[in-house]
């Protein structure tokens, strides 16, 4: 664990991935974190997927480090001592839909009156106002108001597919960490150039965060207000590829010329860029989607996938093997990185977790 955020006190009411991924991220940095549940059930992410010791591992993952706490803030005992919690605390995280935290004496007026210098992040699903803002959300209802699955294709039908994984649930864990980092160092600076700090109420939805994730890529053309190529899909052909090779398989990326003649040359097809109409870079984008099945059938045709590798890679073509979840702790660049670790956690034993992505 890093130590950015030492002495950061964090109570954690959030539930699922969006908020208990964000705060863990907070708590690699140093911060100590005290999650609250209800009692019974608590988070319902205990009960998603593998489990040891009736404890999921998506939970275990979500909630590294943490220090968990069972409280009914429903009751008036139970708000009295949340209220205590949060009174020693810097930094509030929940992800309850719009209303709720007011409805039990939690929301930001009071809290805020309560302790000026206190920071809320609020995650909803679609936002705090709007005919959706009420909606019960889970992350492929996001993917799917977000245009995200517009950008992906089923192989089969052609039509909108979804992200195979908890897709819009962890982008916005990424857009909430860096809003409450955001709003710590607003914090901060007011104290040094006035001695004092109010806190701020951070507002972030999935729709938003969905939205803003897929633009890069998945909107550029609709990006030009105006143009006549909205309904145009962006096109990944040559960089999105997977492919068979020997005992397994590989991706590899021909974006640029001169990955694409590099990876002629690898595969053994160097000759025909002696052809003159393959003479120059411009010749050779008009005969791109022929080439490329040239190509694919000399990556297809190798019964030695490490030896096809490293050819590749010699002729600086992007390329990777596709790493087993099961081995892939045992990847020699993952070794070198230390990226998973496996570590004692006292109530499931021995796991093994991805390191903290920064170095300091």
């Amino acid at each position: 664990m890093g130590t950015l955020l030492d002495g950061l006190v964090i109570v954690d009411l959030s539930t699922v991935v969006s908020g208990p991924f964000a705060v863990r991220m907070l708590r690699e940095q140093g911060a100590r974190v005290i999650k609250v549940e209800a009692p019974g059930r608590g988070d319902i992410a205990r009960y998603v997927g593998t489990s040891r010791n009736g404890v999921s591992a998506m939970y275990t993952t979500c909630n590294l480090g943490k220090e968990v706490c069972t409280i009914d803030v429903k009751s008036e005992s139970g708000l009295a001592e949340i209220l205590e919690l949060i009174d020693g605390a810097d930094m509030v995280v929940q992800n309850f839909r719009p209303g709720a935290m007011e409805r039990i004496g939690l929301g930001w007026d009071t809290l805020h009156a309560r302790n000026p210098g206190w920071i809320c992040l609020s995650i909803s699903g679609f936002g705090i106002e709007g005919p959706m803002s009420g909606f019960r959300v889970y992350d492929p209802i996001i993917q799917a108001a977000a245009g995200i699955c517009d950008t992906q294709v089923d192989p089969e039908t052609g039509g909108p597919a979804l992200f195979q994984g908890i897709l819009a649930d962890k982008v916005t864990s990424l857009y909430a960490a860096q809003a409450a980092l955001g709003a710590l160092l607003d914090r901060a600076q007011q104290r040094i150039e006035s001695g004092t700090s109010v806190g701020k109420h951070v507002q972030i939805n999935m729709l938003d965060c969905g939205i803003h994730f897929n633009w890069p890529d998945g909107m550029y053309n609709h990006t030009f207000v105006e143009t006549d190529n909205l309904a145009v899909k962006p096109d990944y052909s040559g960089f999105y590829r997977l492919s068979t090779a020997g005992d397994g398989h590989l991706a590899y990326s021909v974006v640029s010329d001169q990955e694409m003649t590099g990876a002629m040359r690898a595969l053994g097809l160097g000759g025909l860029l002696d052809d003159p109409s393959l003479a120059d870079e411009r010749s050779r984008r008009k005969a791109r989607a022929e080439l490329l099945v040239l190509i694919e059938d000399a990556v297809t045709a190798h019964d030695d996938l490490d030896q096809l590798l490293q050819k590749l890679w010699d002729h600086d073509v992007p390329a990777s093997r596709v790493e087993s979840r099961s081995t892939l702790h045992e990847h020699p660049q993952v070794v070198v990185n230390q990226s998973i670790n496996d570590i004692d956690d006292p109530d499931v034993g021995r796991i093994r977790q991805s390191a903290p992505v920064f170095e300091i």
